[in-house]
């Protein structure tokens, strides 16, 4: 069986590591994934520079790519 793995990405106007509230609740649920064997993490999204667009890169810069590989499933070979 797979193991589950959960990633949480928070929104929060507030750049680390000033608190939020965001981040406490991501944390919380987490918490409550890890009581049933269930890895995780989180990123708090205004921590990174992430380009407006529609596309999976915008180009110069733009962290989006690394935050969506840890989103996507891994590709078999």
């Amino acid at each position: 069986m797979t193991s589950l793995t959960a990633l949480a990405l928070t929104c929060s106007l507030k750049p680390s590591p000033a608190p939020s509230s965001s981040d406490l609740i991501a944390e919380q649920v987490l918490t409550e994934l890890r009581k049933h064997d269930v890895a995780g993490d989180k990123i708090r999204l205004v921590d990174f520079d992430i380009r407006p667009g529609v596309e999976s890169d915008m180009g110069d810069g733009d962290q989006w790519p690394q935050i969506r590989e840890r989103i996507l499933p891994p590709t078999s070979s």
